[in-house]
């Protein structure tokens, strides 16, 4: 009897780790990724490209349905594009800071996001008001061009090959015209303009964006269109594009994004 219920509970305890190292690591040994979205047909597309090109394990949910724990996802992905439930602010921000990886796209940083209390500071940005021309923040549906300003991060050129160069001046003034390869995204995406850093020179800047406002005629290019601040034990990756299923289809941004998700950072 005493060794039929050894056997058992070898047996239980065996279920149990197995189902511990499924839930970790996915179906088939593949690391877990899960989106946090209220925006579902983009997130489609990009879950598909990451499981199909990284062979990754992704779960998409919204904020109602966020698991209890997220220390077993291997990265979380945030795309929200209306209110950021407190439960959601905090959750990320204590995944992050105890180690995670947090991949914020598009309009994870957008003006509706202004309203919580502790999300802006944690990603190290501010939205001013006013006029776009006055520095004032602004979202514009429009074409708009994605262009690699560091080449030599894992994150902007891993098994990528930009379609296109631009002429770009950084930003960070004084800088230089040069040539940077690009990539445009179509007339269906948004782009936004004047996000502004309170954190010094903490991030590592990777994309800038041009836009053209057709209504003035005026370029706009910042070094805005993507990032990575450590916070923590953690990082963050902003990536700008993401608004629409053609950013996501774009394999130069599908691509990013997975190397957002693989990229080891060094200590």
């Amino acid at each position: 009897m005493k060794s039929m219920l050894s056997k058992l509970l070898f047996v239980c305890v065996a279920l149990l780790v197995a189902a511990l190292t499924c839930g970790l690591s996915g179906p088939a040994g593949r690391a877990q990724v899960l989106i946090i979205q209220d925006e579902r047909p983009q997130m489609d597309v990009l879950a598909k490209s990451l499981e199909e090109k990284g062979k990754l394990s992704v779960t998409i949910a919204d904020q109602q349905s966020l698991p209890r724990r997220l220390s077993s996802y291997k990265a979380v992905i945030v795309f929200i594009h209306k209110d950021l439930y407190e439960p959601t602010e905090r959750a990320i921000i204590d995944y992050t800071k105890a180690g995670g990886r947090l991949v914020c796209l598009h309009h994870s940083i957008s003006s509706k996001k202004a309203e919580n209390k502790f999300y802006f500071d944690f990603l190290g940005v501010q939205l001013n008001k006013g006029p776009i021309e006055d520095g004032g923040y602004a979202w514009k549906p429009s074409s708009w061009t994605l262009v690699n300003l560091n080449s030599k991060h894992y994150i902007t050129n891993h098994n990528i090959e930009w379609d296109d160069e631009a002429r770009y001046t950084s930003s960070d003034q004084p800088g230089v015209e040069k040539s940077y390869p690009c990539t445009r995204l179509k007339d269906d995406s948004e782009v936004f303009t004047n996000h502004r850093f309170t954190d010094g020179r903490d991030k590592t800047v990777l994309c800038g964006l041009i836009y053209t406002d057709k209504a003035t005629g005026r370029t706009y290019m910042q070094d805005r269109g993507g990032w990575i601040k450590t916070q923590g034990k953690g990082s963050i990756v902003y990536l700008m594009p993401g608004h629409c299923i053609s950013d996501c289809q774009n394999e130069n941004v599908a691509q990013m994004v997975l190397n957002a998700l693989t990229w080891k950072q060094r200590p």
